[in-house]
Order: C-alpha cells, then structure tokens, then sequence
C-alpha cells in the first residue's frame, strides 16, 4: 500500500480528523486512534445502532484502525503519547485552539521529541483570530462561510445543506496537506504544523463563486448563481409524480440537444436567460416536465446527449446500476460479528488492491500491543493499566447521541 510504514496517532473526535485519517488508513497507514479510557470517541454512541449494537458512524469512520485507551488529563497519559510522538510521523487532533498546549502536548512541545513529526490540528475557525476558541459544528461553519444563504429558492427561506461539507472537507484537504508535509519532510527532515480550519475548508468550496466576488464585487444570494438555479439550464424541475429531475446543460450543445428533444427549439439561445424571459422559459419547462412522471423522463432521455439525471434518495441512488457496476459498495469485517456493507474509495487505482485488514476496534482493544511495539516493557504498561492512564479494552460509557 502507498503509505505502509507510515504511524499516525489520531487524537480527534467525531467526523473532521475521522474523515482525514480514514483516508490515511486506506492507503496504509497504521492509524492508532488515542482516545479517553471511559467514552472514547463520541462517533461511537451516535445512533441509530445496527443489529448488533454498534453505530454506523463507527462503522464509517473507525476501520482500518486500532484503538489505544490514553488518559492526557493524566500525567502518566501525557508522559506516554510524547514517547510515543518520537516514533510517529503524523499526530491528527481536533480539539479546540489552545487545548493541546494546555495538555503539554502542543507542537512546540511535540517537536522537542521528533522535529520530523508532521502535526496537523483540525479546528472549527483556526488557531487564531476572535472565534478561535469558540465551539462549532458543521452547520455553523457553512452558514459563517456563505453556503447557507446560496442553498434554496430565490423569495425563500435558506436551507440547511444536507451534506457535511466542513466535516468532510476539512478532513480531505487535511489529509492532502498531510502528505504534501510527509513529503517535505522526507527531503528535509523537517515536519510541520498544519492549521486546518473547517471554516477555511467550508470557504474553499466555494470555488469560482467565491473568487468572482473577490474579482468583481458580486455577492449574489439564491437563485442568482451560475450554479444554484439562476439559468434555466441549470435547474431542478419538478415531475408529474412530485419528483425532480435534474437538468445541468450548461454547455448550448446540451441546452439546444434538451430542447429539441422537448419541443422547444425557440428556447436554443435560452440556457442563460434572464429578468421575463427566465421567468418565462422556466415556467414552460416547468410545465413540460410535469407532463411525464419522474421514471418516463428517464426512459425518454435514456441515450440521449443531455445532461439530465433523476433527484434520488439514498435507497434508490444506492441501488442504481451505474453505483452497483463501480463497485461502491463492499463488504468488511464487523467489529461483533460477520461482515457490513461499507464504500470503497472513491479513486480506483490501476494497481491497488482496496485495504481489509482491521474492522473498526474496540475501545482500547490495541492498547498492550501497541505500548509493546514502541517499546514499552511488560512492568511499564501494568503500571498504566493499574493507574488508569490505560486499558485493555471495554464498551464505551456515557450518553448516546441522538440520530
């Protein structure tokens, strides 16, 4: 695998650091997960539960990991993970701004013990600034950094988005500075701290939305986007069954292809219409569509070159052909028993083999083995286990966290 020989510990909770490391696990990483001896991380009491008691957000996040029971608000704990940091290339938390320094495990500290290591904090708004150490979860970050107030109909309220796009965004660009910094430090030796904010990552997705107002000056809300429903031909249109169909024919070859196809050749130079005549070609085509029921709108554009999909939920997206012929979806290892479906990947390589080796551990099931591969001695990890700072693995305690 591309990054065998690569340790990550991985201090984070919940989906941000999960999302980086899991990646990181993927492609071969040994990914310790460090987590506090009595609830661990929070993703692993967040219902709905499976048949056998455990939380699909485990399932997603935790495989090809294993789990080390380390208390940092105990001396012992923190003498650990900084041995532990002096074998270790990569060390991912998302605690608040100022929490690791506060431990005695901030990267000034860190460095002392492996100037090589590579440390990468995921946080809400960044090391510094006003809302540093202010808490936050994904729908705080997308409404603060303007995907909010682009998600809906144009007159309407804004919709809260229906992907994690913080959680899951800050996790893939922290996984790719991650590696840009392993590669660095390879040449020189040299690690790095990396400052990722979920804010920053949430603004990134904002793409050429976001550089045309730094370029022009244009804040423009719902509906009057290029891509969020301003052109005609950009759009979702409602069916004669209640359901939307998709049209993204930006492109005038798609747009006049679609037209043609429904009758309407006066619409050819429309696909960016605007003022009466958008209003215009989108109530037409509102009409036409709902002429024909979601499933006869497929067959009728089945083969044709336009950019036309169905708007599907997650059991019929899931179930098409053309997600079941890529092969998404496999099966692990379940942690209690059998197997559970999960997603691969997303890239296919030419030459890879997708990882199964770990299912998602236990809390604490990797401790003794992993203090034993850093070189703990049998008499050092009893003395942790006996003063707490450790365990040998056990079911989370606490409140569960509401579905």
């Amino acid at each position: 695998m591309p990054l065998t020989g690569v340790r990550v510990l991985d201090l984070s909770r919940l989906l941000p650091g999960g999302q980086c490391t899991l990646m990181l696990a993927d492609m071969g990483a040994d990914v310790i997960k460090i987590e506090e001896p009595l609830r661990g991380d929070y993703i692993r009491l967040a219902s709905p539960f499976d048949e056998h008691g455990v939380s699909p957000l485990h399932l997603c996040y935790n495989r090809n990991k294993r789990s080390l029971a380390l208390d940092l608000k105990n001396v012992d704990g923190v003498s650990t993970l900084l041995r532990l940091v002096r074998d270790t290339d990569v060390l991912v938390d998302s605690f608040r701004a100022g929490v690791m320094e506060r431990l005695g495990t901030g990267y000034q500290r860190l460095k002392k013990e492996n100037p090589a290591l590579v440390h990468c904090s995921i946080t809400g708004y960044g090391q510094d600034g006003p809302l540093a150490r202010t808490p936050g979860h994904d729908l705080n970050f997308q409404a603060l950094g303007g995907v909010v107030e682009l998600t809906g109909d144009a007159g309407g309220p804004p919709y809260v988005p229906g992907v994690l796009i913080g959680d899951v965004g800050a996790g893939m660009w922290a996984a790719f500075a991650i590696l840009a910094a392993l590669r660095l430090a390879e040449r020189t030796g040299v690690g790095q701290f990396i400052d990722m904010s979920m804010l920053n990552a949430v603004m990134s997705f904002l793409s050429i939305h976001g550089q045309t107002y730094l370029s022009t000056g244009l804040s423009p809300g719902r509906e009057e986007m290029r891509h969020n429903g301003r052109r005609p031909c950009y759009r979702l249109y409602p069916t004669k069954d209640g359901r939307m169909l998709s049209v993204a024919c930006s492109e005038p070859k798609f747009w006049v292809n679609l037209c043609k196809l429904i009758g309407h050749d006066e619409y050819y130079d429309d696909y960016g219409a605007r003022g009466e005549r958008r209003t215009e070609v989108i109530q037409t085509l509102n009409k036409t569509f709902q002429s024909k029921t979601l499933e006869e709108w497929v067959a009728f554009f089945d083969g044709a070159d336009v950019c036309v999909s169905p708007a599907l939920n997650m059991r019929e997206s899931f179930g098409h052909t053309q997600v079941q012929s890529s092969g998404l979806v496999r099966e692990y290892q379940h942690p209690v028993k059998g197997t559970y479906p999960g997603t691969r990947p997303a890239p296919k390589f030419s030459n890879l083999p997708i990882r199964d080796s770990l299912p998602p551990p236990r809390l604490g099931e990797h401790s003794v083995e992993i203090l034993q591969e850093y070189g703990f001695q049998d008499e050092e990890i009893e003395s942790l286990l006996a003063s707490g700072a450790s365990h040998g693995g056990a079911d989370p305690e606490g409140e569960t966290i509401s579905e």
